[in-house]
């Protein structure tokens, strides 16, 4: 398993998600690759977030935080 799947891993194994999106964890995906075609926006958020901060290409703070909420005002 790839660092950023065990990153993502562990924030998608948070009780919070559990609890206040309803997310079932078995549910959930167990790579990035499979969280970026979420259909839940808070997984795919935190999947971007992972990929820019992990990724091969290195993104910076700004536009990470441009590509996050572009997606979420998109998404709802």
């Amino acid at each position: 398993m790839a660092r950023k799947d065990t990153i993502l891993k562990n924030f998608l194994n948070h009780d919070l998600l559990e609890s206040k999106y309803e997310l079932d964890k078995t549910d959930l995906p167990t790579t990035v690759r499979e969280a970026l075609d979420s259909d839940k926006p808070i997984v795919k958020a935190i999947a971007l977030i992972v990929e820019g901060l992990d990724g091969t290409a290195q993104v910076t703070d700004s536009v990470l935080r441009n590509q996050v909420t572009q997606f979420l005002n998109e998404a709802l």
